[in-house]
């Protein structure tokens, strides 16, 4: 008998491979209301706390882009720091909401392309 992950067990699964890759230190995939639907992490480079309030900042920002700025639909925010550890915020619809991938990557490592698979086996998995 096979045995069929959840939703949050298979979206972790996937975090969980792209961490031992390399190309993430952590991985969160937050609710608007900044609530945690998966999560993995190799180490807690930013505290869970630090990343939901950030999380819920950049979706008011988001937000004002678009009334302010004219900036409609903001894909993707980044923070850089001099050491090139950067803190990413993907915002996409998935499970009938709007909701937050929020990765930390280490240097020098690339992200994208396992990101954009990321967000389509979780827009997969939402449907």
């Amino acid at each position: 008998m096979t045995k069929h992950l959840s939703p949050q067990e298979e979206i972790q699964k996937f975090m969980s491979e792209v961490i031992k890759l390399g190309n993430y230190e952590t991985a969160y995939l937050f609710s608007e209301e900044g609530l945690n639907l998966a999560h993995k992490t190799n180490e807690e480079i930013v505290p869970e706390d630090r990343l939901v309030e950030m999380s819920v900042l950049f979706q008011e920002i988001h937000r004002m882009a678009d009334v302010m700025g004219g900036i409609s639909d903001i894909k993707e925010l980044v923070v850089e720091g001099n050491n090139q550890r950067k803190i990413i915020f993907r915002f996409f619809h998935a499970f009938d909401q709007n909701v937050v991938l929020a990765l930390v990557i280490p240097p020098r490592k690339t992200y994208r392309g396992l990101t954009n698979k990321l967000i389509r086996l979780v827009q997969k998995i939402s449907d």
